[in-house]
């Protein structure tokens, strides 16, 4: 019976239309049942999951929307299982340590997948990776990626080993104009209110030129800028 999203569930909901097609269209295998809104039945959106899905998944209820204490118009709700991906060895990798806020963390999702980085190690025990307002915030996204979560950056780095780039507010470090890429490598965010920890300084660390009349960018803008300039230097 569906309730309630907890950190411990085994499953976590996919809501709205294009979370959930994308879903049953690339990560089916994680597909459980679908919950639908009597007054979505007579749409597009619908109809097309109608074609991917056999009518026995789908239970349309109204009231589970509020057992799941989903607020707004959400047409459909999906339950998928939980389940983490290895990452590539041979790919480049997004790091973040101790995201905290859900909606950063959907929308780095996004970016990433924006700029063709797929693979995601999450350090630490910050945001759920798998919470539906994450998985909402991406349109998506999650389930083109393969995400892992990590203890501390040192078990990470151990299992792929690499090149990383830990992006600082730090004057001393190089800045981003000048900075080429060395794949595979990892480009490593910290959380949105602390940053990384000054252990993280290396002779790789990036600062991102902006003006002094700002304290420092928004997570996903940095991490759109950073994966922009890795994306444009291998196009």
């Amino acid at each position: 019976m569906i309730k309630e999203y907890s950190k411990d569930n085994q499953y976590s909901y996919a809501i709205g239309f294009f979370s959930v097609i994308q879903l049953l269209e690339l990560r089916r295998d994680l597909f459980h049942s679908l919950y639908v809104q009597s007054s979505s039945l007579d749409t597009d959106g619908y109809k097309k999951i109608l074609s991917l899905i056999s009518p026995k998944d789908i239970i349309i209820s109204d009231k589970a929307f509020l057992k799941a204490k989903v607020k707004d118009n959400a047409h459909v709700l999906a339950l998928f299982k939980k389940e983490e991906s290895e990452l590539k060895k041979d790919e480049d990798h997004l790091v973040l340590v101790n995201p905290s806020d859900l909606g950063n963390l959907g929308n780095s999702y996004r970016t990433a997948l924006a700029f063709q980085t797929h693979d995601i190690a999450v350090i630490g025990q910050g945001a759920d990776i798998f919470s539906p307002k994450a998985i909402r915030a991406s349109m998506g996204a999650f389930f083109h990626l393969r995400v892992k979560r990590f203890k501390t950056f040192e078990e990470y780095i151990a299992k792929y080993p690499r090149t990383y780039y830990p992006f600082m507010l730090n004057e001393k470090a190089k800045r981003l104009k000048d900075i080429v890429f060395k794949s595979p490598c990892s480009l490593v965010f910290g959380n949105e209110a602390t940053g990384l920890d000054p252990s993280f300084f290396s002779d790789n660390a990036v600062f991102i030129e902006q003006s002094k009349d700002v304290d420092s960018l928004n997570l996903t803008t940095s991490i759109a800028i950073a994966l922009y300039k890795k994306f444009t230097l291998k196009s």
